[in-house]
């Protein structure tokens, strides 16, 4: 589990550190200010791990905050690419949700609100979506796969999908089969490294290439 943690953290590391020599090269909005929010996504791991490995676990909370700047950061990405019939079904479906948050969640509690994470998944996959259905309407110079855009997508969807087969049954899980959710948590930390190994390919391409975010 330690190895996996470390290779985890590690990618991040990589990722955040691209990002920010990028952002050093050519600026904040060369890569749609992917840079924010691979900064705050390594401060808070780095934070989080150090608090398990000092065995104080109080940090659970932050991670339900963690989760609203995740819709704000990823609602404003995809509202500076998408065209403007798209961004103003997403507008609604972004204020819907943010109400629901405050008014059925306990967002500012001291634990985790697992049906915050489920509702960034589902955010994510709509915005997801909601891109690649743009990109096949309107088709650009570039190649779909030399698109930044794609791989951010990619990356997100993938462990969206993972999360919502993790958290659905993990009370269920952890009542009658820990031993499957720890796997699965474990399982959790490799797609969290595929994810961020995308991500590296998104800011690769944001280097090489000038489009229009």
């Amino acid at each position: 589990m330690f190895i996996i943690q470390l290779i985890y953290i590690t990618v991040l590391f990589i990722d955040t550190v691209k990002s920010v020599i990028l952002a050093g090269k050519k600026s904040l909005p060369s890569q749609n200010y992917l840079t924010v929010f691979l900064l705050v996504s390594f401060g808070l791991e780095v934070y989080g791990h150090y608090k398990m490995y000092i065995k104080e676990f109080d940090f659970a909370y932050l991670f339900n905050y963690y989760s609203i700047f995740l819709i704000l950061f990823f609602g404003l990405y995809y509202f500076r690419i998408l065209s403007k019939e798209v961004k103003k079904i997403l507008l609604y479906i972004t204020v819907f949700i943010f109400l629901y948050i405050v008014f059925f969640t306990k967002f500012y509690g001291e634990n985790y609100e697992n049906k915050i994470g489920l509702i960034v998944c589902f955010y994510f996959i709509v915005n997801a979506l909601a891109w690649f259905y743009y990109r096949v309407k309107n088709l650009a110079e570039i190649k779909i796969m030399d698109d930044p855009h794609f791989w951010v997508s990619c990356g997100l969807l993938f462990w969206s999908i993972f999360f919502i087969f993790r958290s659905i049954p993990m009370f269920f899980l952890r009542d009658n089969d820990p031993a499957f959710l720890q796997i699965l948590k474990s399982m959790q930390y490799l797609v969290n490294i595929i994810m961020y190994g995308v991500f590296y390919i998104a800011l690769v391409k944001f280097k090489k290439i000038k489009i229009p975010v």
